[in-house]
């Protein structure tokens, strides 16, 4: 695939992203399994791309469950200040994330 349509279809891919993931917070409130659909079809383009995921991205949904970690709606977060990681757990399947600071 040559430099410059590449370049043009990991824009894409970014922009989609995006748009997901501000979608999948929108609805987690309201429809749960939608949001979850959002995120997984966000992780499809992902992978089919061959690309990371931003890191608000990644760090804003559960591994387990593929649901969006909103602190107080679906998340519980506590702060572990003596190792220096915040503990997002995830209300939905109980699993915890572990986000260094």
């Amino acid at each position: 695939m040559p430099i410059n349509k590449r370049i043009l279809v990991d824009t894409i891919a970014r922009e989609r992203i995006d748009i997901l993931f501000n979608l999948a917070k929108e609805c987690a409130a309201t429809d749960s399994e939608l949001s979850r659909e959002y995120v997984r079809h966000m992780k499809k383009i992902g992978t089919h791309c061959r690309m990371k995921l931003p890191k608000e991205v990644k760090n804003g949904v559960c591994k387990k469950c593929d649901s969006v970690l909103i602190p107080g709606l679906s998340a519980r977060v506590r702060i572990a200040s003596r190792n220096n990681y915040v503990v997002y757990e995830c209300l939905a399947c109980k699993a915890e994330r572990h986000v260094h600071y």
